[in-house]
């Protein structure tokens, strides 16, 4: 079974609660278990801050986003101390800020813009390796 599994937080990338930490646990999981995984994950600035193997694929998105279109690249690594991908989407202006959803006085005002940018870079990024995906795991 081929699985792809879409999050918006996956520790020890970027992490603000329980979320990451099954999205960083789960797809070992699932791997060891014989399934074919893969993660797709935001680029954020608490990733790039990491001391994390992670390289370009030499792959860009261009997503349409209220009447204009939003680039972004996709970037790969791996889940440390395992064999799953992880795939990340970097689009700066999204996702190169000091929180991932917000700063203490509240949530960022465009957050329903950058996660639909998301989704679709999701979907867009299966359509760029033409995976042949099962099952796509959303959270968030």
């Amino acid at each position: 079974m081929k699985a792809l599994f879409i999050t918006s937080e996956a520790a020890p990338f970027a992490k603000t609660g329980g979320l990451a930490d099954v999205s960083g646990a789960l797809p070992k999981h699932l791997l060891e278990a014989g399934c074919d995984i893969s993660v797709i994950t935001p680029y954020y600035r608490q990733t790039a801050a990491g001391n994390f193997d992670i390289i370009p694929t030499g792959k860009t998105l261009s997503i349409p986003i209220h009447g204009s279109v939003i680039t972004g690249e996709i970037l790969s690594g791996r889940l440390p101390k395992s064999n799953v991908p992880v795939y990340f989407i970097r689009q700066d202006n999204y996702y190169d800020r000091d929180g991932l959803y917000g700063q203490p006085e509240g949530d960022y005002r465009d957050n329903c813009e950058r996660f639909v940018f998301f989704a679709r870079a999701a979907i867009e990024t299966i359509k760029v390796f033409n995976w042949d995906v099962d099952i796509i795991h959303c959270n968030d």
